[in-house]
């Protein structure tokens, strides 16, 4: 099985480079970049089945409503656009600055299909509900992230299974031990991550 988390955190130079009109609201690139990025490689997908919550078509099922209804308010409550619906379990949170103010949330992730998708859909979109820098080290704040994925599932009625929870886990040892080898403080709420069977 490959287990592979993709982590980065990248700014752009300080200033603002302008295309055509010099004053152009439009014409600004970002002053700066930032993203969060959880990749997560499952052994297989399982199939698609009618009747069950892995349902593909888009009319017709109540899970599917879920689902998209529960992309339209997220995106809406905080003001975050897709940049692009991943094929595979995957994810990343980007966040753009812009010099007069503006800042722009993208997100890249599976769309939510399954308790496994939604669960890595939410937890990007977590990022920007939760801040970026708000927590510190990094595995404090993806602890926080995931909690917050988690209890948005439950409100939802999305549930919460054996493999949400697998990833959840794998996730954080991964951050836990990313942290300990870079010589950062642990805190206390993460020990219980450190030494996972994963």
């Amino acid at each position: 099985m490959v287990d592979v988390f993709n982590n980065q955190a990248s700014y752009a130079p300080s200033s603002v480079e302008t295309r055509g009109d010099p004053g152009g609201a439009h014409s600004e690139r970002p002053v700066a970049s930032e993203s969060r990025g959880l990749r997560i490689v499952v052994e297989t997908e399982l199939p698609v089945r009618r009747g069950s919550e892995r349902l593909r078509s888009r009319g017709g099922s109540g899970r599917c409503e879920v689902y998209d209804q529960l992309v339209a308010d997220l995106k809406a409550r905080y003001k975050i656009s897709i940049r692009k619906w991943r094929k595979h379990m995957s994810g990343v949170a980007y966040e753009l600055k812009y010099r007069d103010g503006r800042i722009k949330r993208l997100i890249t992730a599976p769309r939510p299909r399954s308790p496994v998708s939604a669960s890595i859909f939410l937890h990007e979109v977590g990022h920007h509900a939760v801040g970026f820098h708000r927590y510190s080290p990094r595995c404090l704040e993806e602890y926080y992230v995931w909690q917050w994925a988690l209890r948005e599932m439950t409100a939802r009625g999305i549930s919460v299974d054996a493999a949400v929870l697998r990833h959840y886990r794998r996730s954080m040892h991964h951050y836990v031990r990313l942290a300990m080898k870079q010589g950062e403080h642990v805190p206390h709420e993460l020990h219980q991550f450190i030494h996972l069977m994963v």
